[in-house]
């Protein structure tokens, strides 16, 4: 957890990462979270709820927790090649697991 709001993001139309990939997913959902996301008007909190939701349904979510998985483990393998006492790598790694956790 950040500690930021929930959907703080989306409130401020920042391009995370999720937003970003299921704003090229080429899906339906990605047309209209374009639309919603470049209103001139202020978002609502219904307009922050169905955001969100288009972003799970773009796939927006889904790449982007692959792709943690994925850095996540390259970075894993990259620990496992150097020398570090044991304590060290744990360490490391579960600083690298709770950046890329996220709760939805």
């Amino acid at each position: 957890m950040t500690g930021k709001p929930v959907r703080a993001d989306l409130r401020a139309r920042k391009k995370s990462l999720p937003v970003v990939a299921a704003l090229n997913s080429g899906t339906p959902e990605a047309a209209r979270l374009r639309a919603l996301l470049t209103s001139p008007e202020a978002l609502t909190e219904d307009d922050l709820a169905r955001a969100a939701h288009l972003v799970v349904a773009a796939g927006g979510k889904d790449w982007a927790e692959a792709e943690a998985d994925a850095q996540l483990a390259a970075a894993n393998a990259s620990l496992a090649d150097i020398d570090l006492p044991a304590g060290v790598r744990a360490e490391l790694t579960a600083i690298a697991e709770f950046i890329t956790a996220r709760t939805w």
